[in-house]
């Protein structure tokens, strides 16, 4: 009778692991298509500027952590990640995972970011922070002044050379990888910049520029006194007597 308890027992515990299993792989692909969404919907929404780096990193975390995850747990030896994939054309799960995966990358996001043990973390690398600390420096000056203000250029002239050097700085440096979408964004401050403040030099080039246009005139003025007062000299010719002289010998022999 205790034997047949027993059966009864496992059989039962069976049935409840195989619907736990089945449960766990519905609620990871769940899991997946919230994180998907919210991902994408999050790179859209920071699609212009672009801060898809900075304010998406969490939901792409979510996105690799649920997918690694149907990768590891198993329903009747067989893991969950192969009850979604391979199975049709469409390939649906691997399609949004791959697109995710592929935006997150074109954008070098990961460049922004630090890594432990080989797993993306949220934590911000260095470039990333000292590069923030310079664009929030440049911004806050541009920010205190009104658009038409005349000594806005003047005024954040330093703290936009600091930024703009840096930048240039590590482009160089990770010239083969490339650098962070949110970083290489730049551009948009530059055309700014170049719009409103190119006008305006790092110095005062005024005498520099005076100098100059001095010494051209001076070097101009003293080439043409000397084309007019040199003394031009007539070129001499020589006659060539013996040539001459050996044509009239013979019609004064004969």
């Amino acid at each position: 009778m205790w034997i047949l308890s027993i059966l009864v027992l496992t059989h039962l515990l069976l049935n409840m692991s195989v619907v736990n299993s089945e449960e766990n792989c519905t609620l990871l692909k769940d899991s997946f298509a919230n994180s998907t969404a919210e991902f994408i919907s999050c790179a859209i929404y920071n699609s212009r500027p672009i801060t898809m780096c900075e304010n998406c990193v969490q939901q792409y975390i979510n996105i690799l952590e649920d997918y690694n995850n149907m990768k590891k747990i198993l329903d009747n030896e067989t893991y969950c990640i192969d009850k979604f994939i391979n199975l049709d054309r469409l390939q649906i799960i691997q399609t949004l995972y791959s697109s995710s995966y592929n935006l997150w990358n074109d954008a070098k996001c990961y460049e922004c970011y630090k890594f432990e043990n080989g797993t993306l973390t949220p934590n911000k690398s260095i470039q990333t922070t000292t590069f923030n600390k310079y664009h929030e420096k440049y911004t806050h000056c541009i920010n205190q002044r009104t658009i038409n203000d005349t000594t806005i250029c003047k005024t954040c002239m330093e703290d936009y050379l600091n930024l703009d050097n840096y930048y240039t700085s590590i482009s160089n440096e990770n010239e083969k990888i490339g650098v962070c979408m949110d970083i290489v964004d730049m551009n948009t401050t530059r055309l700014f910049w170049s719009l409103k403040c190119c006008k305006y030099r790092k110095h005062e080039e005024h005498i520099f520029i005076a100098s100059t246009v001095t010494v051209l005139l001076v070097t101009l003025l003293f080439y043409v006194i000397v084309q007019f007062c040199s003394v031009k000299k007539t070129p001499t010719i020589l006659q060539q007597r013996r040539f001459a002289e050996s044509l009239n010998q013979p019609n004064n022999e004969m």
